[in-house]
């Protein structure tokens, strides 16, 4: 009887407990994109922009990175390392070179808490690089991606919306491609509590700090299922049969938030701050959050 007695307080307790420990873990993964709201504004205060967040360009092979060689850029991540007391690796980055070229994979294996949200089950922390998943060389994870902004979430169910304002081209978004414009706070003009400018991205394809793909045009609801979604209006999460993608989270597995927390995804603002955004959040709401300067109005969320 007493033993019985114990195991159900243990079955009783244990998921209070289980909440209470991913409630810390919620809260580190908050307290890491605060940290990047600092180095952002450290950044543009040197600088007087942004940093931008790569290339989207192929690197798979030594081939593809030598024709896309006049674009060799610094990834938001790798850009942001002074600002957050990683000046050392900073300098050990030769930035006249991709993060693939053995000179820079030392550096780029780095595992950097800051990029990692305890609520990621995964033990891994290091990644291969997305354009060449089937190579043994390894890379620092992020579980954070930055904002190019949107594509066909504000005219849903239509399939009209671009992902840029017209002239241009240039994304939505604040954390922009190498060949785009740069932007400055003043060019956010929706208001940077307003804007998002990072966000989660666990089991993104190309998730890696020094990685040149690791920000995002969203295309699909947050925490979209491609198992869920497989038949969906929604393009990028229409996945060919027998795919290795089936059943994994993040949708096109690459370009698309989401996160290993109940109901939502969290996000830092461009005030600084970060937000849990409810999964059930209408979309147009969540694309004038995505968008810089789209001159939406919004409310509470």
């Amino acid at each position: 009887m007493v033993i019985a007695i114990i195991a159900i307080l243990i079955a009783l307790l244990l998921p209070a407990v289980q909440q209470v420990r991913e409630a810390a873990r919620r809260v580190q993964c908050k307290n890491n994109l605060k940290q990047f709201g600092i180095a952002f504004h450290n950044y543009h205060d040197v600088y007087g922009m942004f940093p931008k967040g790569g290339f989207f360009g192929n690197l798979g092979t030594p081939a593809m990175q030598a024709a896309n060689a006049p674009s060799r850029i610094c990834s938001w991540g790798a850009a942001l390392l002074p600002y957050l007391d990683q000046a050392p690796l900073y300098h050990q980055i030769n930035f006249d070179q991709w993060y693939l070229d053995p000179v820079n994979q030392p550096a780029a294996a780095h595992h950097l808490t800051v990029f990692v949200c305890p609520s990621n089950p995964s033990s891994d922390q290091k990644k291969p690089n997305g354009d060449n998943i089937g190579s043994p060389d390894r890379y620092g994870r992020s579980d954070y991606g930055g904002n190019w902004g949107e594509r066909g979430l504000r005219c849903f169910p239509g399939t009209n919306c671009q992902n840029n304002y017209g002239a241009g081209g240039a994304g939505r978004g604040v954390v922009m491609h190498i060949t785009e414009p740069s932007v400055s706070s003043s060019e956010v003009t929706d208001g940077l509590s307003n804007t998002v400018f990072l966000g989660e991205a666990p089991e993104a394809l190309h998730g890696l700090w020094m990685g040149h793909k690791n920000f995002f045009d969203q295309s699909a609801p947050l925490n979209a299922r491609n198992d869920t979604f497989s038949n969906t209006q929604f393009a990028s999460c229409q996945v060919p049969p027998g795919s290795s993608l089936i059943g994994r989270l993040g949708c096109d597995f690459g370009q698309e938030f989401h996160s290993h927390h109940v109901g939502g995804v969290q996000f830092l603002l461009g005030d600084g701050s970060g937000r849990m955004v409810s999964e059930n959040l209408d979309m147009k709401v969540f694309s004038a959050l995505l968008s810089r300067r789209g001159g939406e109005v919004i409310g509470e969320f």
